[in-house]
């Protein structure tokens, strides 16, 4: 049986994953180019994903997926 603690951070995981899952499904520009700083790596990935939306949607709805998948494996008889 899991503690207690260990059952609230893979809530959390859950909550945020699909909430940023959310973010890029509905407003894949805007969450793109949040991003947009640092090295010039990470700036042309942001941009790559902010001129392609239907990229970074897809990756939400992956993300989304999985982490509802997840969540479901990993949920006890509670």
């Amino acid at each position: 049986m899991q503690g207690v603690w260990t059952r609230r951070l893979k809530e959390t995981f859950a909550i945020l994953t699909v909430g940023d899952g959310n973010v890029e499904v509905i407003f894949p520009k805007e969450h793109s180019l949040l991003w947009e700083f640092g090295p010039s790596r990470v700036r042309n990935v942001a941009r790559l994903f902010a001129e392609n939306p239907n990229l970074i949607r897809l990756l939400g709805t992956v993300r989304l997926s999985s982490a509802s998948g997840w969540r479901s494996a990993n949920t006890t008889g509670r």
